[in-house]
């Protein structure tokens, strides 16, 4: 496989927490599912943050520029490993690493884009 796409991205938590007192904001950022996963979290902020950024990295690693962030949804295996599905037929037939981490005060994800 060839990497044909790297995005990073970093979040301030505060920010995602100042957005969710905003009527309607998650819902048109995030899938039910995340929204499900990160708000059953005691940290739900820092949660929603490292979700936030990985849609960030994603977007900029893809080799596409036009897509929703609602078309891009993190989750998690059951081991715990994060994992990206992207609802876009260009995206098909790439493969999408992701690497989440996240502390009080930030959340930080790298994408890389395999064909």
């Amino acid at each position: 496989m060839q990497i044909i796409g790297l995005g990073t991205d970093i979040v301030e938590v505060k920010r995602i927490e100042i957005l969710a007192q905003k009527p309607g904001a998650l819902s048109r950022l995030f899938t039910q599912h995340e929204l499900d996963y990160s708000l059953a979290r005691k940290n739900k902020y820092e949660h929603l943050a490292a979700r936030f950024a990985a849609k960030e990295a994603v977007f900029k690693a893809l080799p596409f520029a036009e897509i929703a962030f609602k078309n891009i949804q993190v989750s998690n295996l059951e081991n715990g490993c994060p994992q990206v599905t992207v609802a876009d037929e260009r995206a098909k037939d790439l493969m999408i690493l992701i690497s989440l981490t996240h502390t009080k005060e930030y959340a930080l994800a790298t994408a890389v884009v395999q064909k």
